[in-house]
């Protein structure tokens, strides 16, 4: 934690309702080189953890097989590793495992805490899970905690962060939607100037809230749908955030450079593959 602070403040000092089914991987396509000599680093996406017979969705699969999924990496050699941990490696030269999975949750779902941290506890894991504020202010009002549908209020996410397992991420404030704006991407016709007003204002207003109500600053951006536009990267990065999750399908070698934190691809676990297609899937 403490080297992290410190990549923060060496980064800073120099360059400083919703609907499951709609969940989509961006049009725009991107390829990585494929080089063994760089540490294979695969990164899983998960949602909504929670037995629900009345939604069939991709975005959600039950406890059990969430569990099936952590026991095969645990009995495979894996170790799950933080993104902040991605982090340090490029900025510090922090030491990777041999065999590194990063764990992620996006949406900040109830479940996450009810059914995912005893797992991921169970079987010596970890994850990111990136949290939409509009969402958070959904659970504060509606105080209704149940873990079918229920986000993470503030008191939940502090919870979370103090399990030693689990690292927030943001994942806007109020731009999980698709509309005129796809996600966080650039309106068609929108000024440059616009446009960074309208994002560092809402990636901004999340971070504050976080710090303010949970005592948490997050690191990570992940973008909603994974909608990726080239114009949001400057702004991401001028914002604080070290790196950025994207919903593009790969394995990533991390080959030491900075700018590859901000464009780090994961693997989307549907419900319809067993444990070993998925992870054939991923590459392990």
């Amino acid at each position: 934690m403490l080297v992290l602070l410190a990549v923060m403040a060496a980064f800073v000092g120099s360059a400083l309702i919703y609907n499951m089914s709609i969940h989509t991987v961006p049009a725009m396509s991107e390829t990585q080189e494929t080089d063994e000599k760089y540490p294979a680093v695969p990164i899983l996406m998960y949602h909504s953890v929670c037995n629900n017979e009345k939604v069939n969705s991709d975005y959600r699969i039950s406890p059990e097989m969430f569990e099936s999924d952590m026991k095969y990496l645990f009995e495979n050699g894996y170790t799950a590793i933080y993104v902040g941990d991605l982090v340090g490696y490029v900025y510090e030269g922090m030491p990777l495992p041999d065999k590194p999975v990063i764990i992620t949750l996006d949406d900040g779902y109830l479940n996450n805490s009810t059914y995912v941290l005893p797992i991921l506890e169970k079987y010596d894991m970890c994850a990111t899970v990136s949290v939409v504020g509009e969402f958070i202010a959904e659970a504060e009002r509606e105080k209704d905690p149940n873990p079918k549908y229920a986000y993470l209020t503030w008191q939940d996410i502090r919870t979370l962060e103090d399990s030693g397992r689990i690292e927030i991420g943001n994942h806007t404030n109020a731009m999980h939607e698709i509309g005129e704006r796809r996600g966080c991407m650039k309106i068609v016709g929108e000024s440059d100037d616009g446009y960074d007003k309208a994002l560092s204002s809402d990636l901004t207003a999340l971070q504050n809230s976080l710090t303010e109500k949970s005592g948490i600053t997050p690191i990570v951006f992940t973008y909603p749908f994974g909608f990726v536009s080239e114009e949001s990267l400057p702004i991401v990065k001028k914002l604080g955030f070290l790196a950025a999750l994207t919903c593009y399908e790969r394995i990533n070698y991390i080959d030491g450079t900075r700018d590859q934190l901000y464009r780090l691809g994961r693997f989307n676990r549907a419900p319809g593959l067993s444990t070993e297609q998925f992870m054939k899937k991923v590459g392990i």
